[in-house]
């Protein structure tokens, strides 16, 4: 089946899009604030009457970086999203070696830096970047003030160490928490909206979804084919066969649904042993053709039950409506694919039924089916 993305999957991509982009645009705004209170702060601290033009010199240099950054990001540029981390960690730490080394207060940004790429990030990963942080944090700091005196220098600099692990570990537990609990909640959204035996949507799903697909054929002009499909003699069969055998039936017609479909067509399991599609953008004609071809692959299947040699055929019946040409209103929509689905029953089951052939004989129906196959 054709599996070219729909106009909502369009839309909802760009709005996607869209979305990305604005965290884009707060992200960079995030890293010229950074910046700026970073120079104000080398500015106004006490190094500044002494390594000036350096610190001026730093800044000059984390200005141009940040520029060529800007101009990445707003190039929709991701690839080395990890590698610029790093690079800013770097220029911070070059700032930080003119202003004072330890004596300057620029280190509480690397706190800011670490939130960010932990929430983004494994433990993994924050942890190799906290250990970078370490090592050349206590290099800069080292060559700046020389240590030469003064142990309060070397117990300072062991606390800060400490306090960027501390919070590496701290951010990477929250990180995995949130992530956790934000998986428990899709799969739960997933399950509330999923039939559990079918794998297909629900009720519950269809009743949320049916009034946007009718929203976007109209936004459009386009169409919304429902097709409803009726296992034929269902009661019989499970009375039959037990209920295991029924459900064995019902995930199996479930599995030949999704192999001809589109994937921007919905499926659902609308209650019991009736089926519903919702497939957009199509013509009337080619979306009977694909329920005719469910039909025809679930007629093929031989159904075993479990016992030797024991097999059982089964047949389906479908009805189809279309919106908005048979109506404007989606819900007398699908009241009309049903009103179609119970004449296919009524003409002798095992049949592909439009909204409009609800008057006319099984032999007119077929033979008007067969011509559109050849003429296709």
């Amino acid at each position: 089946m054709d599996e070219r993305p729909s106009g909502l999957d369009i839309k909802r991509a760009l709005k996607s899009n869209c979305s990305g982009s604005q965290n884009i645009i707060i992200m960079l705004v995030y890293r010229w604030l950074v910046f700026l209170f970073s120079a104000i702060l080398c500015i106004t601290g006490g190094g500044f009457g002494i390594q000036g033009y350096a610190i001026l010199e730093s800044l000059a240099v984390v200005a141009v970086y940040n520029g060529a950054v800007t101009a990445y990001c707003l190039n929709n540029g991701k690839r080395y999203a990890s590698a610029i981390v790093y690079v800013d960690f770097i220029a911070l730490m070059l700032v930080i070696f003119f202003s004072g080394g330890i004596r300057s207060e620029l280190y509480i940004f690397f706190f800011l830096l670490l939130g960010l790429y932990g929430i983004n990030n494994d433990t993994s990963s924050t942890f190799k970047l906290t250990s970078f942080l370490a090592v050349f944090y206590t290099v800069v700091c080292f060559l700046a003030n020389k240590f030469n005196s003064a142990g309060i220098l070397y117990f300072t600099l062991i606390i800060r160490v400490l306090l960027f692990f501390m919070a590496s570990f701290a951010i990477t537990r929250i990180s995995c928490r949130v992530r956790k609990y934000d998986e428990l909640r899709k799969k739960e959204f997933k399950l509330a909206r999923t039939d559990k035996l079918t794998g297909l949507a629900n009720r519950h799903y269809l009743d949320q979804k049916v009034a946007e697909e009718a929203e976007y054929a109209s936004s459009f002009s386009t169409v919304l084919n429902v097709l409803i499909f009726d296992l034929d003699n269902f009661k019989g069969f499970n009375d039959t066969y037990g209920h295991i055998s029924g459900d064995k039936l019902l995930k199996l017609f479930s599995d030949i649904i999704m192999q001809c479909i589109r994937r921007s067509d919905i499926p659902v399991r609308y209650g019991g042993e009736e089926f519903m599609i919702l497939i957009r953008d199509m013509d009337i004609i080619i979306a009977k053709s694909v329920g005719d071809r469910i039909r025809r692959r679930l007629e093929k299947q031989n159904i075993h039950l479990g016992h030797q040699f024991e097999s059982q055929k089964v047949t389906v019946s479908c009805g189809i409506a279309q919106f908005p040409t048979h109506s404007k209103n989606i819900r007398q929509v699908i009241e009309m694919a049903d009103k179609a689905l119970y004449h296919a029953k009524e003409i002798g089951k095992n049949i592909v039924v439009c909204y409009d052939e609800i008057d006319k004989s099984r032999e007119e129906i077929l033979k008007e089916t067969a011509s559109a196959t050849i003429r296709r």
